[in-house]
This record gives structure tokens, sequence and C-alpha cells, in this order.
């Protein structure tokens, strides 16, 4: 849990911006209550797990808390591979001392049935596979954040906070000879193996609207031919960091292909995937996408080390931009303490405790909209003492600048 620490720096008693200091403390007390709007990359329910159950009884349970664990696991991590650590066996095993709640629910499942068939009696063409529907019972449970966590950096494994790479996916699909843009209520079993990923793994996944506008700027020949301007051209009104494509190719009833593309960056990554059938081939082949992602964006190692660093935003014209900005600082997973150290008319100044250094922050803050790197050429003749003498840094440049969204 973030700590969330405003200590008041006797230099402003040299400037004329005490009214700014009465006014940013008595907003503190109210900002909770203040709506903010969502942070398009912010992932929660990363702590939760919903698993099928076979009943109530003591033993039933705590297997399906084990399995809801593993699954946190994997979202909290980002590695798949992760609940094969060997040093979690133990933790999983009694992962039901980590349970913050849980609870039951019913749901409906289908379910094909074996068609019967007389050995005497020829069928014509392929059966025609029907359905049963049952009742089957879901434990959701939700396990302590800190304690997780905690356990997790005991053993020297990283924790990936909650704001992710936001990723738009666009699915390209030929059957029978033809080509055609996957949409939802076509495609559904397209779709669903995207669904899956999503519950599993913690990455915000974005899918196209299909809409007029979608399919006039793409087609589907834009997918197909790897046409990355055209992609991130269509795909621009979504705001997404990273863009994942897909051309899915059925080559009989029991296979499905495809080749998958992820624009990021500026960059290009390529892979394959393959299942028995179309929902299979897509699942597959985004859980290797959502790897590649937590290759380059999750931290590999824990790192305890917790610095100082000074952060410089500017753009704080009013009472609701201080606001969003505070709510936005406080909950970066990796700042530990956020101290206010200074104030201009239109900027202020944060001495904020970091765990992962410099790198982790930056890439907690290039994730979001929020803040972007203040590049103006003239700052404030304040700006160079945006540090009062209790907290002095070595030199101008230990300072980051940034500007907050308007």
């Amino acid at each position: 849990m973030n700590t969330l620490s405003i200590k008041v720096s006797a230099m402003y008693q040299k400037y004329t911006f005490v009214w700014q200091r009465i006014l940013l403390d008595a907003l503190f007390l109210l900002m909770l209550t203040v709506a903010l709007p969502a942070f398009a990359a912010q992932v929660s329910g990363l702590y939760d797990a919903e698993v099928l159950t076979e009943g109530q009884e003591i033993v039933q349970r705590n297997s399906a808390i084990a399995e809801a664990f593993r699954q946190v696991l994997v979202k909290v991590t980002g590695n798949q591979g992760i609940i094969h650590h060997p040093r979690l066996a133990g933790e999983i095993s009694s992962a039901s001392r980590y349970v913050q709640q849980y609870r039951y629910r019913m749901v409906t499942l289908e379910e094909p049935v074996a068609p019967v068939v007389e050995p005497s009696v020829e069928s014509e063409g392929a059966a025609v596979v029907p359905a049963y529907f049952k009742q089957a019972r879901m434990l959701r449970v939700t396990f302590d954040e800190q304690a997780v966590n905690r356990m997790l950096r005991q053993y020297g494994i990283a924790v990936w906070g909650g704001m992710r790479p936001a990723t738009l996916v666009w699915l390209a699909i030929e059957q029978d000879g033809r080509r055609s843009l996957a949409t939802l209520d076509a495609d559904e079993q397209s779709y669903s193996g995207i669904f899956n990923v999503m519950e599993t793994r913690g990455i915000p996944i974005l899918l196209p609207l299909m809409d007029l506008e979608d399919q006039t700027n793409l087609q589907v020949s834009d997918i197909w031919g790897g046409f990355a301007d055209a992609i991130w051209r269509a795909s621009e009104r979504y705001g997404a960091d990273a863009v994942m494509t897909a051309r899915l190719v059925q080559f009989n009833s029991e296979l499905w292909r495809a080749g998958w593309t992820l624009l990021l960056e500026g960059k290009e990554f390529l892979w394959d995937s393959e299942g028995d059938s179309l929902a299979m081939a897509v699942e597959v082949g985004v859980h290797a996408g959502m790897d590649l992602l937590a290759s380059i964006y999750a931290p590999t190692a824990v790192d305890n080390n917790i610095g100082v660093l000074y952060l410089r935003i500017a753009g704080v014209h009013d009472l609701y931009s201080y606001a969003k900005l505070q709510r936005y600082l406080a909950g970066q997973d990796v700042v530990e303490q956020l101290s206010l150290t200074f104030v201009e008319p239109e900027a202020v100044t944060y001495a904020l405790h970091v765990r992962g250094g410099q790198r982790a922050l930056e890439q907690g803050i290039s994730l979001s909209s929020i803040l972007f790197p203040d590049r103006s050429e003239v700052i404030q003749s304040q700006a160079s003492a945006a540090v009062s003498s209790e907290v002095m840094v070595d030199s101008e440049a230990s300072v980051l600048r940034y500007r907050l969204q308007p």
C-alpha cells in the first residue's frame, strides 16, 4: 500500500505562494471525493480470480483456492511459468492464508455430448454433436494484496504494478477461401479466446468497434499484408500502447493456424499459433503476445532499493488538476512515499521515494496519458530552486520534468 505524506517546506515563507499551500492542503482532505477520469491502462482485479469447484467442503474449497492463487500469481508477476517456481510450491498449497474473502455462485455451462450412432446405420455426412446444460459452482477469491506482494518480494520475485500497456487486437479470418475482418457479433468464437486471456493475464485488451469508421480506415488486405502504417492510422482512435493483429486460416475442421504481429514503439514482433478450433488458435496466440509484452514491461527481479527522486510537474493550473495529479502519483505502484516540496503558480515539485529507481518510475509514467515530458526551453526562474534547502539535490538534471496533460 502506497503511503501518502505531504510535508510543507519552510521555503514557502520566502515566496508569495502561501495561498496555494493553504488551498492545496485543504483540498487534500477533499480529494478522495473528487470524481476523476479513469486511466486507460490501469488494471484492477489483479488479486481476484474465479474458478470452478466441485463443492463447498474444506478440501474442495482449498483446492479451488490454490488454483485461484495460481491465476493471481500469473497476473501479478506477468509470468506464466511462475506457478512452477520451486520456492512457491508451499505457498500455493497453503494459499488459503492469503485469502481476504471468497464467495460462491452458480452458473449454467454448456457441454457437448458425444453422439450415439448405431453400428448398422450408415450416417451421411458428419454427425451433429448435441449439447446439454448443467449447473456448476464457481468460487471467486480475493487475496490480500499486501500479503501477496510481501511474500513475492521475500523470494526475490518482482511484482508488476497495475499500470500496464493497453493492447488493441485486430483479427482477420480466412475461411472457405474468403477473408474478412472479425466482428464481435459475427465471430463470437474468435473473441472468446481473447476474453479468456483478458481474465487470466491482467493486461488490458481493447477490441475495435468495427463500425463504419473502422471499416473505412482498415481493410482486411492491410492486416494480411502487414501494412503497419495503415494499421496504426486505423488504431489511433483507440489510444492503445500496442497493436496486435492476427491472420487466422482454417486448414480443416480440426486445425486453425494464425500469424501474429505486435506493433510496439516502432517495432514489429512476429509469431505463430495454432489450435483445434478458432477460439483455441486465438487464445494461444494472444497468450504469446501477452508473454512478449510482459517480457518488455514486467520487472524480472525484485528491486527493494528505495531512492528519492524529484519530480517537477508543470501545467497544474487549478484545484482539479492538482487533485488529479495527486491521485495519479499516489497510485503509482513504485512510489512508496510522496512529499510535496515546492509550489509555483502553475507547477509543483515532489520528492518521491521510489522502489526500483528512475527507470521504474519513467516506465510507469510512459504507460499513461496523464504526464508527458516537459521539453519547454523556457522555465521560470523559480524552477531552479524547485527543491527546498531541506532536500537539496546535486544538479538541475536531478529534477525530472513533466507536464500534466490538459
